[in-house]
């Protein structure tokens, strides 16, 4: 293959293809002749003087010489600045590049990103598993064709960065004309981000600012990357100035929380070493909230909430050079406990979070649509995650360290006979937490003029949740809204390992992993499997939990999660309570209450379907939307855990 080009063939543009990435642009005047930078002894003398949208990319020089000397000067630049002396020990092996990585990709780490990863940081490819030697043309062709697709995926955008770096490996490797068309594709690549994509997107962040400071940094020789870093301090300025849609923008896809947060941590060491900048409090603000999702999001197997990846697959974001144990520098009083104890490597003894410098329990972002709602940071405690994005909701349930959850909740309701549709997003409609629940409420619209809402209430100390749906008309003083039929269902999908048990006489159900993890109990179900019910509970063959339920012009179906041990063995029964409204008892489409309880332990629960009322349910006065509490047998009084008022149409609901 030649390794000279001639400057018409570099010069001339390219049409614009249909996938909407910008032609080449025109040729611009060189602000050096040829003469003049071969007396300086630049070897990129066609290149232009400012990098620009309508600037041409790196040219390639036009002589064996230039060539040889181009390459010369970027090997001697990567000596005497090494990835290690710029992210320091997490440099060995090429880790640093691979943080995150498996999680966002949903499995181990390919050979292509392994081997990139390591020379990136400077280090010869090691293939453990395999003597083939990695076909590095092929994979570089493949790169420049997903560059030039235009694929701005958080994973493809963390691919270029990673070719980025490797580059002055890269040089030894690869014939002239395949790595300037490689690097070529790169800067138009980030050209195209900085046009269209906003501030506040993961592209912004991972392209603009970390490939920027990474060209700049790796290929400092080469006058286009270097002016690529004043732009890329900027993108990430602009990116952490962006934070209140930047960090749900990040958290809309939980898997990629990893991979955001290591972009981050590189591109404060690359501001730090290369560009010699102080990084701002504002920006370490950032990181430190960045920081706190991603422990939150970690289980104790050190793997991320809704990924499906094992403790090995995810083993750069573990020990003392991976992902966790750096991302605690943004606060270490905080973050350490907080990992050590959602790994298992440490708990908080029962101490209030205030009492041992941890993060709150309940963590939720309304723009990203995630919730994690921990009882405590302890990983024994158990933890719940929810992610309401899609038009259904991901759930992740734990029994202690036993996942019993995962995966989609999937909702159908019928009306009249006739199947009905989600008609848009879930929305936020309250949220409240404080020392002994953590308690979340949203909604969707459905066709049929019908709306469901959906609760999740985490009794903290008790290590109970109850999940509850209510079906309700959208138009509640229609009258022909309260004679519609209702039939809903919904299936909750079993974590890995997890197994049915269902009890023979009664309608509980147990979820075993080895030994009882959790019992299920459908409080609008009737007790006794003998005798009539409007809601049933059932395991299917695809390994998933049923729950559906028959009414007319409302209804309202919670399930209850207990989830300590202890309680297994102890008696326990459920009623459906009278709720009474001037001494007349109310239809079911009104309002219900029920009882729980195991042992000596009560608790109560009820719920308004129609207009707000004072109503009376076991000896208690409410005008509230929504009522929890527990029961204390001792003194003979209800302890309040949440209520939930609707006091006005149009109002945002209130919880207490």
């Amino acid at each position: 293959m030649s390794t000279r080009t001639t400057e018409a063939e570099n010069a001339s543009p390219a049409p614009a293809p249909s996938n909407g990435r910008p032609a080449s642009p025109k040729k611009t005047k060189a602000k050096k002749s040829s003469r003049q930078a071969a007396a300086n002894g630049t070897a990129t003398a066609d290149e232009p003087a400012t990098a620009s949208a309508n600037d041409h990319v790196a040219a390639p020089p036009k002589s064996d010489e230039n060539w040889k000397l181009l390459r010369k000067k970027i090997e001697s630049h990567s000596h005497k600045s090494p990835a290690k002396d710029v992210f320091g020990k997490s440099a060995i092996g090429g880790t640093v590049y691979r943080w995150g990585v498996a999680t966002a990709s949903g499995s181990p780490i390919d050979p292509v990103r392994m081997s990139l990863s390591q020379l990136a940081c400077d280090q010869k490819p090691i293939r453990r598993r395999s003597t083939r030697p990695l076909d590095l043309v092929s994979a570089t062709t493949e790169m420049i064709a997903q560059l030039d697709h235009g694929d701005m995926s958080a994973l493809s955008c963390h691919d270029a960065v990673i070719w980025a770096g490797a580059m002055p490996q890269l040089i030894q490797q690869l014939e002239p004309v395949l790595w300037w068309e490689l690097l070529g594709s790169l800067q138009r690549f980030r050209e195209l981000v900085l046009q269209s994509h906003s501030p506040d997107s993961h592209a912004h962040l991972i392209v603009g600012a970390e490939l920027g400071l990474t060209l700049a940094w790796r290929l400092a020789e080469l006058p286009s990357c270097k002016r690529a870093q004043k732009s890329a301090i900027e993108s990430f300025a602009q990116w952490c100035d962006h934070e209140e849609d930047a960090i749900p923008n990040a958290l809309a896809d939980a898997t990629t929380a990893r991979l955001i947060l290591g972009s981050i941590m590189r591109c404060q060491a690359l501001l730090k070493t290369t560009a010699k900048k102080k990084f701002q409090k504002s920006w370490h603000a950032v990181g430190d909230e960045m920081a706190t999702w991603v422990a939150a999001l970690t289980t104790h197997r050190g793997t991320s909430a809704f990924s499906r990846l094992g403790r090995g697959d995810v083993k750069d974001d573990l020990g003392k050079t991976g992902l966790l144990e750096h991302a605690i520098a943004f606060d270490p009083e905080t973050l350490r406990p907080a990992t050590e104890a959602a790994l298992g490597l440490g708990h908080t003894g029962g101490r209030l979070a205030w009492e041992v410098c941890l993060p709150e329990s309940f963590v939720h972002s309304d723009g990203a649509k995630l919730a994690v709602m921990l009882p405590e940071w302890d990983v024994r405690r158990g933890r719940t995650h929810l992610h309401y994005a899609g038009e259904h909701n991901q759930l992740e349930i734990f029994a202690g360290r036993t996942q019993i959850v995962a995966g989609q909740v999937q909702t159908s309701i019928e009306i009249n006979g006739a199947e009905q549709a989600a008609s848009g997003d879930w929305e936020l409609i309250c949220e409240y937490t404080d020392d002994e629940v953590h308690y979340i409420e949203i909604e969707q619209d459905w066709t049929g003029g019908v709306v469901l809402q959906r609760q999740l209430m985490l009794i903290r100390s008790d290590r109970s949740l109850m999940l509850a749906d209510g079906v309700l008309p959208k138009n509640r003083q229609a009258s022909e809204s309260l004679s519609q039929k209702i039939r809903y269902s919904t299936r909750i999908p079993f974590a890995s390992g997890v197994s049915p048990e269902l009890e023979k006489e009664t309608r509980e159900v147990y979820l075993c992993a080895g030994q009882h993890a959790a019992v299920v109990i459908p409080l609008s179900a009737s007790e006794w499997r003998i005798g009539p019910t409007t809601t049933k509970l059932s395991a299917s063959e695809d390994e998933h939990l049923v729950w559906s339920a028959e009414g007319t012009g409302a209804m309202y179906v919670p399930l209850w999660f207990d989830l300590q041990r202890r309680r297994f063995k102890r008696k326990r029964t459920w009623r459906q309570l009278t709720v009474a409204d001037e001494r007349r008892i109310c239809e079911q489409h009104e309002a219900a209450g029920f009882r729980v309880q195991v042992g000596s332990e009560q608790w109560l629960v009820y719920r308004s379907l129609g207009d707000r009322r004072c109503r009376t349910v076991l000896g208690k006065h409410l005008i509230a939307d929504f009522f929890a509490a527990k029961f204390d047998q001792g003194e003979g009084i209800y302890d309040e855990l949440v209520t939930v008022d609707d006091a006005e149409d149009g109002d945002e609901p209130a919880a207490s």
